[in-house]
């Protein structure tokens, strides 16, 4: 990659007419146009992968004790945004909730008004990642975790006090500002502080506390609503214990290393590492701080080599596709059903006949947290690819199959028990490779492109997201459609090709350095060919290290 030694002036200026030679060594024998891109020079080079990347996943979990609570921590924020989402779509079904938003004498909200919250939750989404991208890049992580909060504040203030369904509607326009902000920060902040074999665990344990957040939500209304039918707002004011215990996170959480050193920070770089990692035997924070410069030096260099720099640089080039990759497993979740099976739950149950739709949502919450448990501890050694592909291909064949129950009496017992089955089968295979969706928004991204790149592929999944929630509910039981459980057949559809392109584009970057990822994009390596390839930061790191372990034996 780099072609000579990084330092703090060198993050302010990079030449670029810097020799570069050709060689790798890698198992898949690099093609002609590989070669070219090739820019290691294994005789100066500075190494651009630790010794600690080496580590199996549970040595790094027994070493890195201290950082892994502190992202643990911070992935415990994402439980306010299950919570609000699971709060939002359940109060639908409340009976006080119906009296005070729905017109006089019905029992069901219309489902244009349905359409309009989802709707506008989802606009607040795709605006709050497109415009607090700019906060991250520019201020830093930590600065943005306060806006984020704010956000959520005056989100709640307002369905606090919130009489009328247009009142409800501006509530959800910041609540999902705030939701989709978290999204799209939080995952990056745990991307850039977690060590490398355990990227994975930590960005999907933000959703594992997304759905333990949701299973509060849901057994909340339950038991709220067994107690008092009519109470709506007590829900609501729970909201402010979950605000309260966040800013107490936001405020003990330290800004990323990735970060500082992108701003040229190095010192306070080197104070976080050494803060957390100190204490780690045979940790060497100068080499850490020498590894993320030249990433970024590199990145720079040929992001000027190619006129690929400023606000569009992310549609350019390579970065073009890593932007499609980083966004289209969040993408597939919208085209597999999401809006039916999940955040139109209580109102898919209900139009279907079930008796007790909270406790559906109850139980599809249950699956989804059995999911995440399952997905985190398997990522990092299955891999992204194979979770994210698969379990997207099960639920496409999920909700054919509750197309398939919509053209019977699923009214009736037994044909409602399979509904639910099939509605819990999909909610399980979504759940973990919809997480993963994080995990590839966060690190398929150049460094200096990783908050631009990440908020706006996530953003373009809400504006799918926008599009389906608007359009489901009508789906289920618009005037002039009312295909209800049928409209499992439309998404099957979807899904299947959506299914189908993630099967080309979506490589597999399990514990691979950021330095390795831009290689292998830099060198267009076959993306389905990730997993096997071996980068020349691999064959020089390993070089080096064995130099240094010779040095010290003699």
């Amino acid at each position: 990659m780099v072609t000579h030694h990084a330092s703090q002036d060198s993050l302010q200026a990079v030449t670029a007419d810097e020799p570069r030679i050709s060689k790798n060594e890698a198992l898949e024998q690099p093609t002609a146009e590989e070669n070219e891109h090739s820019t290691i020079n294994k005789g100066g080079a500075p190494v651009m992968r630790s010794k600690e990347d080496d580590l199996s996943i549970w040595q790094t979990v027994r070493r890195y004790k201290l950082v892994s609570i502190m992202a643990m921590a911070a992935a415990f924020s994402a439980a306010l945004d299950g919570y609000q989402i699971n709060l939002n779509g359940g109060l639908v079904s409340n009976t006080g909730f119906i009296r005070q938003m729905a017109k006089p004498g019905t029992t069901v909200i219309e489902g244009q008004y349905v359409s309009a919250w989802s709707g506008l939750q989802s606009s607040g989404q795709a605006v709050g990642q497109v415009l607090l991208q700019y906060v991250t890049e520019s201020y830093g992580r930590k600065l943005a975790f306060y806006i984020i909060w704010v956000i959520f504040v005056v989100s709640i203030f307002i369905e606090s006090f919130a009489t009328r369904w247009d009142h409800w509607l501006v509530a959800k326009l910041f609540s999902g500002m705030g939701v989709g902000m978290l999204q799209s920060t939080l995952p990056v902040y745990l991307s850039e502080i977690a060590p490398t074999q355990l990227r994975g665990f930590f960005i999907n344990a933000y959703s594992f506390w997304f759905v333990v957040g949701q299973i509060f939500a849901s057994v909340a209304l339950n038991q709220l609503h067994a107690m008092d039918p009519l109470d709506f707002r007590t829900p609501i004011y729970t909201q402010w214990a979950m605000v309260g215990a966040t800013i107490i996170i936001f405020i003990i959480m330290p800004e990323t290393p990735w970060w500082l050193v992108s701003k040229g920070k190095l010192d306070k770089a080197s104070k976080m590492l050494r803060r957390y990692n100190g204490r780690v035997e045979g940790y060497d924070v100068s080499k850490q701080i020498e590894i993320m410069s030249a990433t970024v030096v590199e990145e720079r260099r040929i992001a000027e080599r190619d006129s690929q720099e400023g606000m569009w640089a992310v549609f350019q080039g390579r970065n073009f596709i890593r932007f499609i990759i980083a966004g289209w497993p969040k993408m597939t979740q919208q085209f597999v059903g999401l809006a039916v099976f999940n955040s139109n739950a209580t109102y898919f149950f209900q139009y279907a006949g079930n008796k007790d739709p909270f406790l559906v949502t109850v139980i599809l919450s249950c699956v989804q947290l059995i999911s995440m448990i399952m997905t985190a501890m398997l990522t990092d050694q299955i891999g992204r690819r194979p979770l994210t592909v698969y379990p997207y291909a099960v639920t496409t064949v999920s909700v054919l199959c509750l197309g398939i129950i919509g053209c019977f009496d699923y009214t009736q017992k037994s044909t409602s028990s399979l509904l639910v089955f099939f509605a819990c089968l999909a909610t399980f295979s979504t759940t973990g490779a919809s997480s993963i969706g994080y995990a590839y928004a966060a690190e398929i991204p150049q460094q200096c492109l990783r908050a631009q790149t990440a908020g706006l592929s996530l953003a373009s999944s809400n504006l799918i997201a926008l599009m389906f929630s608007f359009c489901t509910p009508l789906m289920i039981n618009g005037p002039l459609t009312k295909w209800g459980v049928k409209t499992g057949f439309f998404f099957a559809g979807t899904g299947t090709v959506a299914v189908i392109i993630a099967w080309f584009i979506l490589p597999e970057v399990t514990r691979r350095t950021p330095a390795e990822i831009d290689e292998m994009f830099e060198k267009k390596v076959n993306l389905r060919k990730f997993k096997h390839y071996v980068t020349d930061v691999q064959t020089h790191a390993a070089e080096q290290h064995e130099m240094e372990a010779h040095t010290h034996t003699a």
